[in-house]
């Protein structure tokens, strides 16, 4: 065959094998798609993961499923998606854990996930809540604020060590200038508990975990963190209110990842249907009715986003967990 010829057929190889991908991603999706969250059933990354995968499978007309894999903090579920066929059929939900403190945490597991998935969107965030027990003699973030800088300090726990609620409180004692002492838990529920019973002198806890203490008269409620105060609460302050503490603000985001090197169609096409769409009024109300606020970034956006939350928390992840 001479060179020309050569040519001709290398040209027409390589139309053939670009077609499928086109063609899957114009036909997308043609089977189940996972979605992969790493912790066990239940949990409020669970019930984000389930809001999204029913959204997917309303936009997309197909077929999305769940699938727990819960391991080394959301780990595991993540390192089985980066190395996942990038088809668009596996997705991994993730958010500061998975993506900023894991990488200080378990740096056996041998990934970054700020370079081996693609951003794709998010989806929700939670605020949380600056909580003391009912009987604290705290009343104000003030208070709390004025007794974490006394010689004695201050002990809180979380539900785990570079949890959300863990670095929010470092966040906080660093700003305030208080000296804190960390006792970290397996889950929320057992640190809750020993708050109740005053052998923790505050907790910042994902708000919808302890409404339920607070609404039963076990938890007091000193504050949220989100910017401004919550239509739900218009008594309750913003810790960005406290002198010293403007600009404080603390969420447990939710987004969806895809394996490095997904089509950018199929990215697209999700990201869509987890963004945008004609009734998002009503998805809106169903996500907050969960004790979640709806926030929806698309993928271009979303990259940027996590681009600022990597540089606000990994620093303070890193300073905190190699102690």
């Amino acid at each position: 065959m001479n060179r020309t010829g050569c040519r001709a057929l290398l040209l027409a190889w390589t139309c053939a094998l670009a077609l499928p991908v086109s063609h899957a991603a114009d036909t997308y999706p043609s089977r189940p798609i996972k979605v992969l969250v790493g912790y066990p059933p239940g949990g409020g990354t669970d019930i984000a993961a389930r809001f999204m995968a029913q959204r997917m499978q309303d936009q997309l007309k197909g077929t999305v499923y769940v699938e727990n894999k819960p391991g080394a903090g959301g780990g595991l579920a993540t390192a089985t998606a980066i190395k996942a066929p990038p088809d668009g059929y596996t997705f991994v939900v993730g958010g500061v854990g998975t993506h900023i403190s894991n990488r200080t945490l378990f740096p056996e597991l041998g990934i970054d996930p700020m370079s081996d998935l693609l951003p794709v969107a998010n989806f929700s965030s939670t605020p949380h809540a600056l909580v003391v027990a009912a009987n604290s003699p705290y009343r104000t973030t003030a208070d709390i604020v004025k007794a974490g800088r006394s010689d004695k300090g201050l002990m809180y726990g979380s539900g785990g060590a570079g949890s959300t609620t863990h670095l929010a409180v470092v966040l906080f004692g660093e700003m305030a200038g208080m000296k804190l002492t960390h006792v970290p838990y397996k889950g929320s529920a057992p640190a809750n508990a020993d708050l109740v019973g005053g052998q923790l002198a505050f907790m910042i806890d994902i708000l919808s975990s302890v409404k339920p203490l607070i609404d039963g008269g076990k938890l007091r409620l000193i504050a949220v963190t989100t910017k401004d105060r919550m239509p739900q609460y218009p008594s309750v302050p913003a810790l960005a209110e406290t002198p010293g503490l403007a600009g404080y603000e603390a969420l447990t985001w939710t987004g969806l990842f895809a394996p490095k090197g997904t089509d950018p169609k199929i990215v697209k096409a999700v990201s869509d249907a987890l963004t945008q769409s004609s009734d998002l009024a009503a998805v809106k109300a169903r996500v907050e009715a969960g004790g979640a606020l709806y926030h929806p970034i698309p993928s271009d956006r979303f990259a940027v986003f996590l681009k600022q939350e990597y540089a606000r928390w990994n620093p303070i992840a890193e300073r905190e967990l190699k102690k």
